[in-house]
């Protein structure tokens, strides 16, 4: 079969599955409260079953717990059949946004939680990190982006900035992180260096040296009476790396000293998340920034880093969503050898160079002598076109416009 073509159906056609979801809120606002629901598979998951699967079978015991197949008469229904695919749920992505005591905003957070509801990864991001500059929207703080746009212009500048989208975004007002401190009680860190407050434009110059501190370095004890100014304050000359990191010391001894306790009913919507957070394994990354000098200026801003972002994202996020609509190609994988683990790799690649997975399946035939690459929408193509060299593929337009993609990636017995 050559690029064009289009692919050989068994008869009837392939047909996707309907995936039954269990609802949760999609709200964004201050105290959204969420149902605990399952969460998607990710592909790593995938992987670990996919090598017990009989010969040309699609490996799905492994998305069984978020993939719920069910409804309808569907002409497909074996998943060891050819032509068998069903749509993937996305990887749970939520954005936090934690208020101080003006309502402005002093942190965030980007929890990407595991499959099983349980656990997960946890980014800290600076209130001071910039986003740049888009068709309709300046250069801006995040602190600015939510100053002006509130949660929803912080989840789409944001989102525009990473590369991802956020299945579920809320804000925490400083009176309910205050309700999360008490029920941990005093925490201790290591606060690695001396916190002066920055100057505003309207302060009087004042020698650095001079500047009262407010939060010297070393052992620190934090509890309901300074949580939030210490996860708020902007230290004089503190760059935006060492802030999230300070930041990240407040949220990981908040998580062990909660560590036993439930915390579902607390603060608002960040008890919740915390309390799945706290259900099983987690850790914390940062996110990938670059200090970029800004011209005729002596200053710098810290931006999310375009150039190792993909990657972060790809081992991050399983099953990312866009931000926004198209940024991230909607792509289906499907497998045209009798190697049941032949899928397993394809997943972050496809993410790394830029899609996003939304189906998988098999092919209409385990006998596809090589991996080739298809875009339906034109808009994809530079997505595609990167994938299949990461792949070793060949690339090409394709002549059939499945439901639900805008790439086909059909993983043959060469490449991939």
């Amino acid at each position: 079969m050559s690029i064009g073509d289009p692919p050989q159906q068994p008869t009837p056609g392939p047909e996707v599955a309907p995936v039954v979801r269990r609802r949760h809120s999609t709200e964004t606002g201050r105290g959204v409260r969420r149902v605990r629901r399952r969460r998607t598979t990710g592909w790593w998951a995938a992987a670990t079953v996919l090598s017990v699967l009989a010969a040309g079978a699609l490996a799905w015991l492994g998305w069984q717990a978020s993939l719920q197949i069910t409804g309808g008469t569907p002409t497909v229904t074996d998943p060891s059949a050819p032509g068998y695919v069903a749509e993937v749920e996305p990887t749970p992505v939520e954005l936090v946004a934690v208020e101080d005591g003006t309502g402005a905003l002093a942190a965030a957070l980007i929890v990407v939680l595991e499959p099983d509801g349980s656990g997960g990864t946890v980014i800290p991001v600076s209130s001071r990190m910039f986003v740049l500059a888009t068709e309709t929207a300046p250069q801006l703080e995040l602190d600015r982006v939510y100053e002006q746009g509130g949660l929803d212009g912080l989840r789409d500048r944001l989102g525009r900035a990473v590369g991802f989208g956020f299945t579920v975004a809320t804000s925490v007002t400083a009176a309910e992180l205050v309700e999360v401190s008490e029920l941990a009680g005093p925490v201790e860190i290591d606060n690695f260096e001396n916190l002066s407050p920055a100057p505003s434009f309207d302060d009087p110059p004042v020698d650095p040296a001079d500047a009262p501190i407010i939060y010297r370095s070393g052992p620190l004890t934090l509890d309901r009476s300074n949580v939030v100014d210490f996860l708020a304050i902007v230290g004089r000359g503190e760059n935006v790396d060492n802030r999230s990191l300070r930041q990240q010391q407040v949220w990981e001894a908040l998580l062990t000293a909660l560590q036993g306790r439930d915390a579902s009913d607390a603060g608002g919507s960040l008890g919740p998340v915390l309390a799945d957070v706290l259900a099983g394994e987690y850790r914390f990354e940062q996110l990938p920034t670059v200090t970029l000098p800004q011209p005729d200026s002596i200053f710098v801003i810290t931006v999310p880093d375009a150039a190792t972002l993909p990657s972060f994202t790809a081992r991050t996020i399983a099953a990312p969503v866009s931000a926004y609509p198209g940024q991230r190609p909607r792509t289906r994988i499907l497998n045209g050898t009798s190697d049941p683990a032949a899928l397993a790799p394809i997943g972050p690649r496809v993410v790394e160079s830029g899609g996003l997975v939304a189906s998988v399946g098999n092919a209409a035939s385990f006998d596809e002598p090589a991996t080739r690459v298809e875009w339906i929408a034109p808009a994809a193509e530079p997505v595609a076109r990167r994938l299949a060299e990461e792949l070793g593929a060949e690339a090409g337009p394709a002549t059939v416009d499945p439901t639900l993609a805008d790439i086909i990636v059909v993983v043959g017995g060469a490449g991939g």
